[in-house]
């Protein structure tokens, strides 16, 4: 989380030409963030064991929208729901976002750590469930929240439109959409850069991996109808029959994801 956290201010303060006129050490910089660690390993236990499922993220989105304006954000708050836009002003410059997810899973957390979840809640079908973050965005919020403060004490080195948005309902594809049909990019300052990050436990601790355009999968639906032709048993050459279709579609279109393309 630190390699990550380091990665994304040294991103950010690159982009100013302050930053590379002064000259200022990378070295500086992580030490910021070391002494910062307590701080967000508190923040980090406190996200892990308080989560809340797509649609109720009320608490979540809270707790960091004051967080920003502890450090002079100015903060819109219930942006698409319970999503958020924070903008911080500083002097002429790009406008760079950062984004953060909120959501956690109706999963039961049983990992015995001291700060495991024990939330439950009642889910949209009605159903009493376990709520975790299994996906890492208490990660997320916490590389969010560190990367704000950082920058904020660090304003000397930068200049430009600092805008963090918190996205609520991602594990649902909700979210996003909400906050664009909210008019996200009409009612904020339309950004210049975006950085975009996600935990992966592939990637050893201490490393951060990069790469240039998408880095992982999103999730999306496909209806196809497949429409067969009826006819007597005597002449099935002349049907059409999309039980078979359905099936060789069903096969292709598994080679194609799991033999065709590059997963990353």
């Amino acid at each position: 989380m630190l390699k990550l956290l380091k990665f994304i201010i040294v991103c950010l303060v690159a982009v100013s030409n302050t930053f590379a006129q002064n000259g200022h050490s990378i070295d500086d910089i992580q030490s910021r963030v070391d002494k910062d660690y307590s701080y967000l390993d508190k923040l980090y236990k406190h996200l892990h064991s308080n989560p809340e499922i797509s649609l109720q993220e009320e608490k979540t989105a809270k707790k960091l929208t004051d967080e920003l304006t502890k450090l002079g954000f100015k903060v819109t708050q219930n942006v698409g729901g319970h999503g958020f836009v924070g903008i911080l002003k500083n002097g002429g410059g790009p406008t760079i976002m950062i984004r953060t997810d909120l959501d956690g899973l109706p999963v039961e957390e049983n990992t015995g750590l001291d700060y495991a979840s024990k939330a439950r809640t009642i889910d949209p079908e009605g159903n009493d469930v376990g709520v975790m973050h299994a996906c890492g965005h208490d990660i997320h919020m916490t590389v969010f929240v560190g990367t704000a403060r950082m920058l904020t004490s660090l304003k000397d080195r930068w200049k430009g439109t600092l805008v963090m948005i918190g996205q609520p309902a991602e594990e649902i594809g909700a979210g996003a959409k909400s906050m664009l049909d909210d008019d996200l990019f009409e009612k904020f300052p339309r950004p210049d850069y975006c950085l975009a990050l996600h935990s992966n436990s592939a990637i050893p601790a201490g490393k951060v991996g990069v790469c240039e355009g998408f880095a992982l999968a999103n999730v999306d639906f496909v209806d196809i109808k497949v429409r067969g032709k009826g006819g007597h048993g005597a002449y099935p050459h002349t049907t059409k029959d999309p039980v078979v279709l359905a099936a060789q579609i069903v096969l292709a279109l598994q080679t194609i994801v799991s033999r065709e393309i590059k997963p990353v």
